[in-house]
């Protein structure tokens, strides 16, 4: 990696279009009758598996300068793929792209990505869509590849034993277009985009508290789609802030959505300096978040409801972490063993070469502030997962210190253009 070291970090940056939102625009308007104009999308390697693999069912999905368009007839409209519809690092697009495929009762096709999505298990996903009615295998009853085959699905109510947006999606997608009142309630609230987004499409469908509920049967008509810069991306700039000394940040249009912003909400508990200015917008709320060095931060303690609300957070969390002054926990994010790689693992190894002291749990683990200079010909893994790629980037120019990971390319996935928005950040002292 490039240095980014004697300096600090300054200026205004917006981040890519939200990767989550991405992927639902692109599916629901795949799903729709007309054009759906994506506006501001993630442009990134994984919301252009989702974009090929709509084009794969039928609809026509283009890139138009820094926008997406997709033009369809319909959800009855689209087809059987010819060949494999590959996902490439995605959870989101594989377990998502499931229950919409089964949803449409017609379809056969064979979903499958790289070889970290053929080690996530996607049986909490098949498990209530085969009880919908869906004809679907997995290898070894869990992994991908998915095999999907034609079959009517029946409307389902489903208690989630743990809170998933991405496992409640797929079910909602699932109940689209069957007849009758699809119901899913959660332990937790779970990132609600999919809802919002259905609704925005025309789909019949409410929320109360932890419960949603789906009407099926009804078509869906293309809607046009302003995506917010992504909060799970502005997570790491909003660390680096926090820990940099003299560092002061500005990040415009980002996602405010209350699902996603527990991150924010762990901050000001911690006595960050941060300014939140919401813009007017209808259905999802973003705004602009300006962050400045607060060298006295407070511990953290993480667990329960708002676990789903930071879940992806987490890695970049631990580094704030090792600055607070005390020691921090995080607990019930069993989650995080399920993600591109096991992330609980994953930190603990890698920050450890800080010389940061953990304490590992099932759920979570405990981090002691400080850290150490790092040994020398010390290599880094990246895991392939671009978030704890970005948490090593972030610790080792708050550390001041040169690192070398094993590959940055998985960055790609979120944030292409990560290093060079730090480059242009940084500011001599």
């Amino acid at each position: 990696m490039k240095q980014l070291l004697n300096g600090t970090f300054e200026g205004t940056v917006r981040v890519p279009g939200d990767k989550s939102i991405t992927h639902r625009a692109l599916m629901l308007g795949a799903l729709s009758e007309g054009t759906t104009q994506i506006y501001r999308p993630l442009i990134s390697a994984d919301t252009l598996r989702t974009f090929e693999n709509m084009r794969q069912l039928g609809a026509e999905v283009t890139q138009e300068g820094d926008d997406f368009k997709v033009v369809s007839k319909g959800h009855d409209h689209l087809i059987s793929p010819d060949a494999v519809l590959y996902t490439g690092n995605s959870g989101t697009t594989t377990r998502l792209i499931t229950g919409l495929l089964a949803g449409l009762n017609n379809i056969t096709a064979s979903v499958e990505g790289d070889v970290t999505i053929a080690k996530r298990p996607m049986d909490r996903v098949v498990i209530p869509l085969s009880e919908m009615g869906a004809d679907i295998s997995l290898k070894d009853d869990r992994y991908p590849p998915v095999n999907i085959h034609p079959a009517v699905l029946k409307p389902l109510e489903y208690d989630m034993p743990v809170a998933s947006a991405q496992v409640k999606s797929a079910i909602l997608f699932a109940g689209l277009f069957t007849d009758g009142e699809t119901v899913v309630r959660e332990t937790h609230q779970s990132r609600n985009h999919s809802e919002i987004m259905m609704e925005q499409f025309g789909a019949d469908i409410s929320v109360s508290g932890t419960t949603v509920k789906l009407q099926g049967g009804k078509k869906l008509s293309a809607s046009d789609v302003t995506v917010p810069g992504d909060i799970s991306s502005a997570a790491f700039l909003i660390v680096l802030a926090l820990i940099t000394k003299d560092a002061d940040i500005t990040i415009e249009n980002v996602s405010l959505n209350e699902t996603r912003s527990g991150i924010i909400d762990v901050v000001k508990a911690c006595g960050g300096n941060i300014t939140i200015t919401e813009h007017d917008s209808k259905g999802e709320k973003f705004g602009d978040i300006r962050v400045q060095y607060t060298p006295d931060l407070k511990p953290f303690h993480i667990s329960g409801d708002i676990v789903p609300r930071l879940i992806d957070e987490i890695p970049i969390l631990a580094v704030l972490a090792v600055f607070a002054d005390g020691e921090s926990t995080v607990r019930g994010a069993e989650e995080l063993r399920f993600k591109e790689t096991d992330r609980i693992t994953a930190v603990i190894a890698e920050l450890s070469k800080f010389g940061v002291s953990f304490e590992e749990y099932e759920d979570g683990f405990k981090v002691k502030p400080g850290y150490k200079k790092v040994k020398q010909d010390e290599l880094f893994k990246g895991y392939h997962d671009h978030r704890i790629i970005m948490m090593l980037i972030v610790m080792a120019a708050a550390a001041n210190t040169n690192i070398e990971i094993d590959d940055q390319s998985a960055i790609d996935v979120s944030f292409p253009s990560f290093v060079s928005d730090l480059e242009g950040l940084r500011k001599d002292r």
